[in-house]
């Protein structure tokens, strides 16, 4: 299905206001030939980086396990149904991306040893560190996230996370090792990276939504939910994009954070809410979970979407 963006421009002649209606060329994210994570099951080590609750460490496993795990829900509206997207994406050998994910190792360092204020160099050294307690494998992923009090360089300015790549080195295997940083915004920027949950400081009339699992925790899943697709489909960032290759547009950012059937933020009930707690979200998950995740750029229809 071939889709056309009609943009209005307006020009001023005389001090009249006139509009010109543009059409421009459907959004295509192109494949650069690179390689994507395509075996399968994807295997993802996690290391928690400061103080995390039991709770919020069981949130992000849950969401992690219910990718390649069926849910006992009625609604068809599913985390694994919504990853099930990303099968359009496949490599030059005709492989597709991998469609289970399997938690192998996770790590809590609860002693700040980088300390709290972190920069990119950091988040490889955290990642190098921990392979020397676990295997270094292509067919891994390593996913560090930093709890609420923690600083990442970019931060609540530019990023809510972010996937990157470690270079050839001993501690590698001689392999560029693909790893994934995600992080808590609830003290310092729930209003950036979990605004659909967050009241706004500059007086929006939007009530915000309520989270299921928490303000911080909420936001944190909807940016690993977007880290995760991008990796996947654009590990080394040579794969599936547009745009230049230092500024690139990936699978979850082609859709600009939609995430649900004509939604609006003056229209919080188009999203699903849980009966009992009123609680907005978008897809279910293992055992009664309930997330809220953006739409993916589904590469076979050419248009943003939620379920395949």
């Amino acid at each position: 299905m071939k889709q056309v963006l009609l943009v209005v421009l307006f020009f001023f002649l005389n001090g009249l206001a006139f509009a010109i209606l543009v059409t421009q060329p459907s959004l295509n994210l192109s494949y650069h030939n690179g390689p994507i994570l395509s075996r399968d099951p994807l295997e993802v080590h996690i290391l928690f980086y400061g103080s995390f609750s039991h709770s919020q460490k069981a949130i992000v496993r849950a969401f992690l396990s219910s990718i390649s795990t069926p849910t006992k829900a009625k609604d068809v509206f599913t985390v694994q149904k919504w990853w099930s997207i990303t099968r359009g994406y496949v490599d030059l050998s005709g492989s597709v991306v991998a469609q289970n994910v399997e938690i192998s190792g996770e790590s809590t360092d609860v002693y700040y040893r980088l300390g709290k204020i972190l920069t990119t160099s950091n988040l490889t050294s955290l990642v190098l560190q921990y392979l020397q307690n676990s295997a270094a494998s292509p067919n891994s992923l390593h996913l560090v996230v930093t709890a609420a009090d923690v600083f990442v360089e970019g931060f609540c300015q530019d990023v809510c996370g972010q996937h990157l790549y470690t270079y050839p080195t001993v501690e590698t295997n001689w392999k560029m090792l693909p790893y994934a940083w995600v992080g808590n915004a609830e003290s310092q920027c729930p209003t950036f990276c979990a605004w659909r949950y967050a009241k706004s400081k500059y007086g929006s009339p939007t009530k915000p939504l309520k989270a299921p699992n928490g303000v911080g925790m909420d936001g944190l899943i909807f940016t690993l939910a977007n880290v995760l697709v991008g990796v996947v489909t654009n590990p080394f960032q040579n794969a599936y994009y547009q745009g230049d290759a230092s500024v690139v547009v990936e699978a979850v950012g082609a859709c600009m954070d939609k995430h649900a059937l004509g939604f609006d933020p003056s229209y919080p009930d188009k999203i699903l809410k849980a009966n009992k707690t009123g609680a907005s979200y978008n897809v279910h998950g293992i055992r009664s979970y309930k997330f809220l995740v953006p739409f993916i750029w589904n590469p076979q229809t050419h248009s943003c979407a939620i379920q395949p």
